[in-house]
């Protein structure tokens, strides 16, 4: 057995947990776990995952928890605009 067969087996069960999850509830994996997979670990951008992406993923996460390294990026930055209408919303009568 080589160093590569025991992370192959361990993501594969993630990956049957994962196309499981997803089948279940009528979606389709994601090509980009599946590539990531093919390492050993699990990586992917979030900023490309639909809400209804998340529940199969987190899902399979939950019951699996064998991964060695789970890295979820993103490149998201707020814009200037997005930050000050955070704070320009108040409760009535309050002064900031």
């Amino acid at each position: 057995m080589t160093n590569t067969q025991p992370r192959k087996e361990i993501s594969s069960d993630f990956l049957s947990q994962y196309e499981h999850i997803c089948a279940l509830q009528g979606l389709v994996p994601l090509p980009a776990v599946r590539t990531s997979l093919k390492m050993g670990t699990l990586g992917f951008n979030a900023d490309r995952l639909r809400l209804l992406d998340w529940v199969p993923l987190l899902s399979a996460l939950r019951i699996n928890k064998t991964l060695p390294c789970v890295s979820i990026r993103s490149t998201f930055q707020p814009s200037l605009q997005d930050t000050f209408c955070f704070f320009s919303y108040g409760l009535p009568g309050k002064s900031y």
